[in-house]
């Protein structure tokens, strides 16, 4: 008897929701439909009930995309920095805007100067609001610079490393 993969999700997810397949309630399911093959999967297709050489179905517990850390609006990236750029010039630019909680210049721990970017926070969202006004587009020792709220981590798309030999 042939089974959808679709009919499969539903199920699996009828049945977590029972708490048959124990997994914790902050994960969402993903199927992955795979052939197992003869030798080298041989225990784990036991456990799955599947023949090897078979198509079987891998269950996999992700975290929840659906809830993701909330945005802070007094923390701001700034981008676009020169590498002269120092913490004591940072906070002179943008002190006018309001009172820094926080900044955090981003430095190459080899070569002991800026990797171009900060992040600074302020006191209040309206502060923040004033200083990307001001300041998104300017000048700054001789380089354009860049500001915006502070995305979270999590929603910012990771590159994989790259090999020497890549470039």
């Amino acid at each position: 008897m042939a089974v959808s993969y679709a009919a499969v999700a539903s199920l699996l997810t009828a049945f977590s929701s029972l708490e048959k397949l124990s997994l914790p309630p902050d994960c969402s399911i993903r199927l992955k439909r795979r052939v197992l093959p003869s030798l080298k999967d041989q225990a784990l297709s036991t456990r799955l009930g599947v023949a090897p050489g078979r198509c079987g179905f891998a269950v996999a517990c992700l975290p929840s995309t659906t809830e993701s850390e909330p945005i802070d609006p007094t923390k701001l990236y700034i981008s676009g920095l020169s590498f002269r750029t120092s913490k004591d010039g940072l906070i002179d630019a943008f002190k006018n805007y309001g009172q820094l909680v926080e900044v955090n210049l981003v430095m190459d721990r080899i070569a002991k100067r800026s990797r171009g970017f900060a992040f600074l926070r302020y006191s209040n969202e309206e502060e923040s609001r004033k200083a990307i006004e001001g300041m998104h587009g300017k000048f700054l020792d001789g380089r354009v610079i860049f500001v915006e709220v502070c995305k979270p981590r999590s929603t910012v798309p990771r590159q994989p490393k790259r090999s020497p030999l890549q470039y």
